[in-house]
């Protein structure tokens, strides 16, 4: 029997550019029950320091605008020196040197990514406010009783059955599901990046083969900085592989290495948009009722406020829902358009799709 870490009340504040990395760590947090906030750029993430207060803060160290040493020296000046809330640094491998710079400018620790659910349960409970962490025993539930066939007691937390993931994904060559679910500490979070993985995959490998080919080296190396992550996390190892590889070469300076197996790379990235093709694929016309034009209206008024607020949870939600129905062919083009929009969080570009904005 194993405890878990449970909150009550506390928040959470999330930089990372990379949406799949933010995405699968919002979800351990949300499981955790914080409430979690991800920005992107490092500007909005100290004006959002400004403007409000959170309980604990997780910094990505390779970023394309700045570092996350960068990033929090910056931070610890737009607030007169001091942060008050402990705050995590997040790299992929940390070395002993490295790990005592981290210390040294101020971070309270650090969290190898993939973040790993045992050593983020140590860090929550070791860093958050006392009275808002509890440790609960965990117990496996199958239609409301534990594996002995007793209710859950107060001082335990119940680990449901999640969604179930499909079939296929088991089939799909060079991915390791069983390590993705690991990874991401579930089936819920597991889909989510698989899901973002496969959306951003034409924009992302566009992005690396636009740097590659312009000789931007030092962006190269921070996009296949993060495909290496994303990949390694939803179980493409040997993806991941080949991205350390190249940022390897990056870090290097090495072209020649990057000119001879960048290709490779792409044509093996950009593979994933077929062997994930199901996933849109469940968007065809015949599975799924067509959608009412209350619905549609519906969906379009909520998308027009919350693209209003940049609140890109219940944007995404709105969007999701749409997957349920079998659309019109202009309108399910607007919302996958919006789909792409959202992972860019380019809120003015969604606006623009809304219907009479066009």
């Amino acid at each position: 029997m194993k405890e878990r870490v449970v909150v009550n009340g506390a928040s959470a504040l999330i930089l990372d550019d990379d949406r799949i990395q933010a995405e699968y760590l919002s979800h351990m947090l949300k499981s955790s029950g914080l409430f979690p906030v991800a920005v992107e750029d490092p500007d909005d993430f100290v004006a959002e320091l400004k403007e409000n207060s959170y309980d604990i803060i997780f910094i990505d160290y390779l970023m394309p605008k700045a570092n996350g040493l960068s990033v929090y020296n910056s931070l610890r000046g737009e607030l007169g020196g001091r942060v008050n809330a402990p705050v995590i640094l997040l790299d992929n491998d940390i070395t002993e040197s490295f790990g005592r710079e981290i210390f040294t400018t101020g971070f309270t620790n650090y969290l190898e990514k993939p973040v790993d659910r045992q050593e983020l349960d140590a860090a929550l409970y070791l860093y958050l406010p006392q009275e808002k962490v509890t440790l609960k025993r965990e117990h496996t539930v199958l239609h409301g009783r534990d594996e002995n066939n007793m209710d859950p007691g107060a001082d335990e937390v119940s680990c449901t059955a999640e969604v179930q993931v499909p079939g296929w994904l088991y089939e799909v060559p060079g991915m390791d599901v069983s390590a993705g679910l690991k990874n991401c500490g579930g089936a819920e979070s597991f889909l989510s990046a698989v899901e973002l993985f496969f959306n951003s995959i034409e924009k992302k490998s566009g992005e690396i083969e636009g740097f590659w080919k312009g000789g931007d080296i030092e962006n190269y190396t921070i996009w296949v900085h993060a495909l290496k992550s994303s990949a390694r996390i939803i179980g493409i190892d040997h993806l991941s592989k080949a991205a350390l590889a190249m940022e390897e070469a990056g870090n290097a300076k090495d072209t020649q290495a990057i000119d001879t197996a960048t290709d490779d790379l792409l044509k093996e990235y950009r593979s994933y948009l077929d062997k994930l093709s199901p996933l849109s694929e469940d968007n065809k016309v015949g599975q799924k009722p067509e959608v009412e034009q209350s619905v549609l209206a519906d969906a379009y008024d909520s998308l027009s406020g919350f693209i209003d607020a940049m609140d890109y949870d219940l944007a995404e939600m709105v969007l999701n829902s749409m997957k349920e129905y079998t659309l019109p062919e202009e309108d399910e083009k607007r919302f996958r358009e919006m789909g792409q929009k959202l992972l860019d969080l380019d809120w003015d570009g969604m606006k623009t799709l809304l219907p009479g904005n066009s």
